[in-house]
């Protein structure tokens, strides 16, 4: 299991697991998630592995690290960084450290859909009710911030006044950092008020993806259009981010949560 691989590589680094997410910048209160069974996202993985020195396939697959071998290809690569200014180095490994984040994502979600069809009942099974409070291996929490996106004060992505919200353990669950209702109709018909919407957290997402931005304080669920944010209800018009000082990406929407409850106490 993820922790008991986090927790053997912090032995070996001579610290614990709450000191290493603290030093990160990453609430303590995941140990006791990733504890039962939950797995953090890649960037959070990498974090970790940086820190520790340890690989990403160790925490994530158990894989230990093996020596690296310089194929005639990495010397290519070498050759090519060495002979341009720093602004191309600075390119270069930007491009780089984007490939390698989205394989150590990729990794992240394949052993999480592992995670879940290895606790799937079997075929011949038959639930029983009674056990549906203790049987929980179909359902994951994540952090469930009660400030709509459109009537938000941009705020609401402090842990403090985080709750636990119980959802589905769908793929776009196991994969989203956060949840936060829906305020308003612009996004008609994809997306209507009330619902809850999961997800992953990043500074940017490609043009024509929906995603989580702040606007001078004020937060918006709408599909980037590059120099602007469009609403999928035609009666509301574009909105140009040049008119606006301060405009952030929070993350990209995946999908709508499978809410089963929430825990109205507040993270510490």
């Amino acid at each position: 299991m993820f922790y008991d691989r986090l927790k053997i590589a912090c032995k070996n680094a001579h610290t614990t697991v709450t000191a290493t997410l603290k030093a990160i910048g990453v609430g303590t209160a995941n140990g006791t998630y990733w504890k039962n069974g939950s797995a953090p996202s890649s960037d959070i993985v990498v974090k970790l592995a940086e820190f520790l020195g340890v690989s990403t396939d160790y925490l994530l697959l158990g894989k230990k690290d093996t020596k690296i071998e310089i194929t005639p290809d990495a010397v290519e690569l070498i050759s090519a960084y060495n002979s341009v200014d720093m602004l191309g180095k600075a390119m270069i490994k930007e491009r780089a450290l984007t490939l390698a984040e989205r394989a150590a994502e990729e990794r992240a979600a394949e052993q999480r859909k592992k995670t879940v069809q290895s606790a799937a009942p079997a075929a011949d099974e038959q639930p029983n009710p009674e056990d549906d409070e203790q049987e929980q291996s179909d359902h994951c929490v994540i952090p469930y911030y009660d400030y709509p996106a459109s009537a938000g004060t941009g705020l609401f992505l402090d842990e403090t006044i985080a709750e636990d919200l119980t959802v589905k353990a769908t793929p776009e669950a196991l994969t989203a950092d956060f949840a936060i209702p829906i305020d308003g109709d612009s996004m008609e018909k994809d997306f209507t008020s009330g619902d809850i919407v999961l997800v992953k957290s990043c500074p940017n997402i490609p043009e024509g993806q929906i995603g989580i931005f702040v606007l001078d304080g004020d937060v918006y669920i709408k599909e980037y259009g590059g120099d602007c944010l469009i609403s999928h209800n035609s009666e509301y018009k574009p909105i140009m981010l040049k008119d606006y000082g301060l405009s952030i990406c929070l993350g990209h929407v995946l999908g709508k949560a499978k809410a089963i409850k929430k825990d109205r106490s507040r993270r510490k």
